[in-house]
């Protein structure tokens, strides 16, 4: 909470300008911060199929079929195909002629349960559908295949991030951003869970690394306000927070 300021540290503008500030920050918190219902719960617990796209000729088999040796695994499953690519010209013939047909994601990885990427993007469909637990389990799964895999490691810190699990979050942000450091966005959002979790000296120092990094970051510009607000740095704060408006006007 910010302290009520004298004349001397900023003008009446900037004072309605940072209550408004925080107004929002408050809301998002109400938003993003909610407690799962016994529906959820329920939920989580039985995710329906998650629908992907891979070339029909390189579609993984169903475990049945993978090998004419019982228990052998499969081929791994094909890489998931820019969505956004233009399809073949008519006529075309070759592998830019096949066609992409639906295949349940759920299928290839029965045939190659470990497949990390397959297993993040699943995880990254099953938590916009809400389905929490379940994308965990699937985090969970690709990191103890590979622990150093940054953008597994990054998901699940969102992922514990948006239930309010601040604490289990900063962990596996900070091994993501340690990782690949030059991310500003890791560094952003290591720092808000940091700040959550009242850890305010590492939450400023994730705060000035994403700024390092990204200057005209409105966001983590004001993260890094909220952070020397709470550190009792008032002086600070008000120059962060007016660099914040700055780089967001732009």
């Amino acid at each position: 909470m910010i302290r009520k300021r004298e004349p001397r540290w900023q003008s009446a503008a900037d004072r309605a300008r940072v209550a408004s500030d925080l107004i929002e920050e408050a809301e998002s918190l109400a938003e993003t911060n909610t407690i799962a219902s016994s529906a959820e719960v329920r939920r989580d617990s039985a995710p329906p199929p998650v629908q992907v796209e891979l070339p029909a000729g390189d579609a993984a088999p169903p475990p049945a079929a993978a090998s004419g040796t019982p228990g052998a695994a499969g081929p791994p499953a094909a890489p998931i195909p820019d969505a956004t690519a233009a399809p073949p010209a008519p006529g075309t013939v070759g592998p830019a002629a096949t066609q992409p047909m639906p295949v349940d994601l759920d299928r290839a990885l029965a045939a190659d349960p470990d497949d990390v990427p397959l297993l993040v993007e699943r995880a990254k469909r099953l938590a916009a559908g809400s389905h929490y637990a379940a994308a965990r389990r699937d985090l969970e799964r690709a990191l103890r295949r590979q622990p150093e895999h940054v953008d597994a490691l990054l998901a699940l810190g969102l992922l514990l991030s948006r239930r309010g699990l601040w604490s289990e979050a900063a962990p596996q942000l900070a091994r993501a951003a340690e990782l690949d450091p030059g991310r500003a966005a890791t560094w952003y959002q290591l720092g808000n869970a940091l700040n959550r979790a009242n850890d305010l000296p590492g939450a400023l120092a994730a705060f000035e690394r994403a700024v390092e990094l990204e200057p005209r970051n409105a966001r983590a510009l004001y993260g890094l306000g909220i952070v020397l607000d709470r550190l009792n740095r008032p002086d600070e704060a008000t120059l962060i927070y007016r660099r914040s408006r700055e780089a967001e006007s732009r």
